[in-house]
């Protein structure tokens, strides 16, 4: 879909008094450095409350009260920590009691390296101290044996301590961490309890007013981090069990220690898991005599790295947490310098609600331009940008992308004229050197002879179709693209500078072969040239076909304006302009486009067409059927007519509206939620109550009229394969049908005429 580029400029840090904003950070640094004694329980205590919000509301569903349902799952979450703190604890001192009897093979294995490396002195030197600390144990134990124990000596010193403060050292190293857990506690009952009462508050004194963004901020923050959360979990312990399992397997002591804490440890960005993975991979050295348990171990964690980073993440995360990876990076390292080691664990959610909140706070939106994930160009605006630093490698790389995704028609209407519109928009405000536009055509040419479907036509004689630049070399850029849909479709077309246009470049033209001319222009008034330009050329041909491109966003090509008796069509996108190219060539009857009434007249035929399809009984059994196999609320066919007359579309219904981006694109087109879509704008859109659609086009082999098949749902739905081919194998059936019923609405016509 042609979309008007944006006119907004992007978040920036221009806004900003660069003293006051740096003060406010230093402020805020410190706020939250000085005050982390009750931030981090806080904080954890809402990460907490996030999590089990879901497992409350179940219990409250199947009748427990909320007070109970509260109880009960702070318990358990207080179980499940304390069962596994006492696992990790007892397999903590199996290692520590285990790890004298390693140091034969420790030996052994540096004697192994020093023989093969040639007796470096760095492992001469642990080799020696090894053996001689293995002698001295031994040694001692020998001597313990032939004496017996040794009584006991107690020996009374005075280190300066009393018993009290003995005490006391004792009770607060032990506090300390029972004071925490119990303040986290209190903090996440108290949520749990006043969930509805605190969102409220908080709703009241963030919204100012407008209670909608602020709703808004925090449903998608409650959605981010809750999604981000229950993926994080189900991934870690997934990781921390297979690589206990594995470790296990390959007989590494303690294997569930590992587990639990590769689990634990793997909520630290990057690093965790590694941190983890070296003491295994130091004891797999310590307790094998030979390498295999080393490498065992070494290849399960680069196996479950690979697996859970490139295959298992992206398919659970997805875009859930809206950060980049640098973000992610930056925000560990800032959490971790201010709350320790508790900064590392939160720092993801944390960034998330930043980032969110910073969407919807006026002056904040660069911190998401920042730390966001999202594009922060729009492709037409990046495809701009490759084209006037001349970047021809990444524009051919980035229009390759657009057109294996949505195809080669769609990449021309919706990215590259709306880029070229925004090098005319550039020129106009005198926003950049006006000699770039030739870069920008020079560029983009050397695009399009990468990507074009066919090899171009250079002949300067025996062209059918002469497509102009209308008046400026981005006019030109535009007749290079229709140009190359022309001759896609198999036709011979010459592209013309704009000073072919001019009055002693018209009359040096052999217009002898041309049967179609299409004036190209990009700028918002066009009607003077073009009629200038296609009276000039009537003049030597008055039989061609005249077709006038207006492919600006804000050109009014409403009733009958710009279509003179010298212009015979009007396009206003590229698609339009080959499709009117391709019927005059074809010999297709074509809308009389100098009557302003002919348009809306066949928009009135159509519309009929699409009540008289929707009666027809085999036809609405075919829809019925189709929706009842799909799933889908309901099925519809719409009739359209081809070529348009533009406008605002306000008298258009949401189907047509999709119908003529189905017939743009010519192929299937399917929309998750069109509530969030960029045809959320259109208010038949949104009155509709339609959420979720699929269409493709039937073909008609009609030159006025084209239909489109589509499913629609009330909610939104990302239709799966098996739908969208059942939508697509039930075309060619409904085609014959409405061929059929087109074939006898004309039969009824002609005998009411007779």
């Amino acid at each position: 879909m042609d979309t008007k580029p944006p006119v907004a400029p992007a978040p920036s840090l221009m806004g900003f008094q660069p003293v006051a904003a740096i003060l406010t950070f230093v402020l805020i640094v410190a706020v939250l450095y000085l005050g982390r004694g009750i931030f981090v329980p806080l904080v954890l205590a809402v990460l907490l409350a996030f999590a089990l919000g879901p497992v409350v509301h179940s219990l409250r569903r199947v009748g427990t009260p909320h007070i109970a349902a509260v109880i009960v799952s702070v318990l358990a979450v207080l179980a499940l920590i304390s069962g596994v703190a006492y696992l990790a604890f007892s397999q903590m001192l199996s290692l520590a009691s285990d790890l004298p009897r390693y140091q034969a093979t420790i030996s052994e294995k540096l004697r192994m390296l020093q023989e093969t490396f040639g007796g470096g002195q760095v492992i001469d030197r642990l080799v020696a101290t090894i053996e001689r600390l293995g002698a001295q144990v031994e040694a001692s134990a020998e001597t313990l044996a032939e004496q017996g124990p040794e009584p006991i000596q107690v020996v009374i010193a005075d280190n300066g301590m009393g018993s009290l403060e003995t005490a006391q050292t004792v009770f607060f190293s032990i506090i300390g961490p029972l004071a925490s857990v119990l303040i986290v506690t209190i903090f996440l009952i108290f949520l749990l309890l006043e969930r509805e009462e605190l969102r409220d508050r908080f709703l009241k004194l963030a919204s100012r007013g407008d209670l909608r963004a602020s709703t808004e901020a925090m449903n998608e923050a409650s959605a981010r981090v809750g999604r981000y959360l229950l993926a994080q979990a189900t991934i870690s312990a997934g990781y921390g069990t297979l690589f206990g399992a594995g470790l296990f397997v390959l007989g590494v002591p303690n294997a569930v220690l590992w587990g639990l804490l590769a689990s634990v440890f793997r909520y630290i960005p990057f690093v965790g898991t590694l941190m983890i993975a070296t003491i295994p991979i130091l004891l797999a050295v310590a307790v094998d005599p030979g390498w295999t348990m080393l490498f065992g171990v070494i290849g399960l964690y680069l196996v479950l790295e690979v697996v859970s980073n490139n295959i298992v993440e992206p398919r659970l995360y997805g875009t859930s947490t809206g950060l980049t990876p640098l973000a992610v990076l930056v925000a560990a390292m800032f959490w971790a310098t201010l709350w320790g080691p508790i900064g590392l664990i939160v720092s993801m959610p944390l960034t998330v609600c930043i980032v969110v909140m910073a969407r919807y706070v006026p002056g904040l939106g660069f911190i998401e331009t920042i730390l966001g994930s999202a594009p922060v160009l729009l492709p037409q605006e990046r495809f701009y940008q490759r084209l006037i630093s001349g970047n021809v490698e990444e524009a051919t790389d980035l229009a390759d992308r657009e057109i294996e995704k949505d195809g080669i028609a769609a990449f021309y209407d919706d990215i590259a004229v709306p880029a070229l519109r925004l090098a005319e928009a550039d020129i106009a405000g005198d926003l950049a050197d006006p000699s770039h536009r030739h870069r920008v055509v020079e560029t983009l040419s050397e695009v399009l002879d990468d990507i074009a479907e066919t090899v171009p036509d250079n002949g300067e004689d025996g062209a059918r179709i002469r497509v102009f630049g209308g008046k400026t070399e981005l006019d030109q850029a535009m007749a290079l693209m229709v140009a190359e849909r022309v001759r896609a479709r198999g036709f011979s077309a010459q592209v013309m500078a704009p000073v072919a246009l001019r009055k002693e470049g018209i009359a040096q033209i052999d217009l002898s072969q041309t049967e179609v001319a299409c004036l190209c222009y990009l700028g918002q008034k066009p009607d003077v040239y073009a009629r200038y330009a296609a009276r000039r050329l009537k003049r030597i041909k008055p039989e061609m076909v005249v077709v006038a491109g207006y492919f600006h966003p804000e050109y009014n090509g409403g009733r009958g304006e710009g279509t003179t008796d010298e212009i015979d069509v009007v396009a206003h996108s590229i698609a339009l302009a080959e499709h009117a190219i391709a019927l005059a060539l074809g010999g297709h009857g074509m809308v009389a486009q100098d009557d302003p009434d002919a348009v809306p007249q066949l928009r009135l035929s159509a519309r009929a067409i699409s009540a008289q399809a929707a009666a027809d009984p085999d036809i609405s059994r075919s829809l019925r059927r189709l929706a009842r196999s799909a799933n889908t609320t309901v099925a519809m066919v719409t009739i359209v007519p081809l070529i348009d007359s533009g406008g605002d579309g306000s008298n258009k219904s949401h189907s047509e509206h999709l119908a003529h981006e189905v017939l743009k694109k010519s192929g299937t087109l399917i929309i998750e939620d069109l509530q969030h879509s960029p045809y959320a704008h259109l208010r038949t859109v949104v009155e509709s109550g339609v959420r979720a659609y699929g269409g493709v086009p039937v073909p008609l082999d009609d030159g006025q009229l084209g239909a489109v098949l589509a499913i629609f749902d009330q909610a939104p739905s990302l239709y799966d394969e098996a739908q969208i081919a059942l939508l697509e194998k039930a075309v060619l059936p409904l085609a014959a049908e409405i061929r059929d019923l087109l074939l006898r609405r004309e039969a009824e016509e002609d005998e009411a005429v007779a």
